[in-house]
């Protein structure tokens, strides 16, 4: 019987109000979301450490935390913040440098460390630091093989990366959130780019607004991952070449190709 009421009650809220409508809860984009999930496929199997800087309530940290967790890995994933809105010394910058209105990069002071870290008991591979990222030292949990970056504004996305940049692993992906100029939060655009100057790394933006940081020559695009690769070992990678290159000759020629195990 109780059932039958919530039935009936999930009814009507479904059909007569929105209460009911799905909703797309996350702050970063879905390509952003598959360049995470790209990303962290890539470097499974690698060393390091996984770490997001920037967390704010936790949505995209519970993202990577349930795919670590259906992959059953147990590497370590440190979530940073100060847990208490931007530094004094990054708003001054912001608006004494760049040009905003303390109003306009106001934000996130809701957070709090102690109901953060309660929120992801269940997960013990996740370990949450306060701190100011301006100053931590990346290098008490190195080596860093993933790393997403979501601080909005120049000062601790420029010094983030900077700080960081020793202490990668050989094999490394880094995601810079907010690459977009002329935006609220284009204080990431600025320091990517300069970042991104005086660095050999490679780098490229993506999904619009999604900085990307790899080796000098990475492996491939994380919004377009190679399936080739991804199924088939090397041999049959090379039969496939062989057969697609005899296919465009037979189209070229006009005659059939085929291999025979005598030729």
């Amino acid at each position: 019987m109780l059932n039958m009421l919530k039935d009936v009650g999930k009814r009507i809220l479904f059909r007569h109000t929105r209460l009911g409508a799905p909703r797309y809860d996350y702050n970063i984009s879905p390509r952003q979301c598959a360049a995470i999930i790209n990303g962290l496929e890539d470097l499974r199997h690698g060393d390091g450490a996984i770490v997001e800087v920037g967390v704010a309530r936790g949505m995209t940290s519970r993202f990577i935390a349930e795919y670590l967790r259906s992959v059953n890995s147990n590497v370590p994933f440190y979530c940073i913040d100060t847990f208490a809105s931007f530094t004094p010394e990054d708003v001054r910058v912001e608006v004494e440098r760049r040009g905003k209105t303390r109003a306009e990069i106001s934000g996130f002071g809701y957070n709090d460390f102690n109901r953060w870290k309660a929120n992801f008991a269940d997960f013990d591979f996740v370990t949450a630091i306060k701190a100011d990222a301006n100053d931590f030292d990346f290098g008490s949990i190195a080596p860093i093989k993933f790393m997403f970056v979501d601080c909005d504004l120049y000062r601790p996305t420029l010094n983030i990366l900077r700080n960081a940049a020793p202490y990668l692993a050989s094999d490394f992906i880094i995601l810079v959130d907010d690459v977009m100029d002329n935006s609220r939060w284009d204080g990431a655009f600025e320091a990517f780019h300069e970042f991104a100057s005086e660095t050999n790394f490679s780098t490229e933006v993506i999904a619009g607004n999604c900085g990307v940081v790899r080796p000098a020559q990475p492996v491939r695009s994380l919004l377009r991952p190679n399936l080739c690769a991804q199924f088939f070992p090397p041999p049959v990678r090379s039969l496939l070449r062989l057969t697609c290159a005899l296919s465009f000759f037979h189209h070229l020629c006009g005659k059939p190709v085929r291999l025979s195990p005598h030729e």
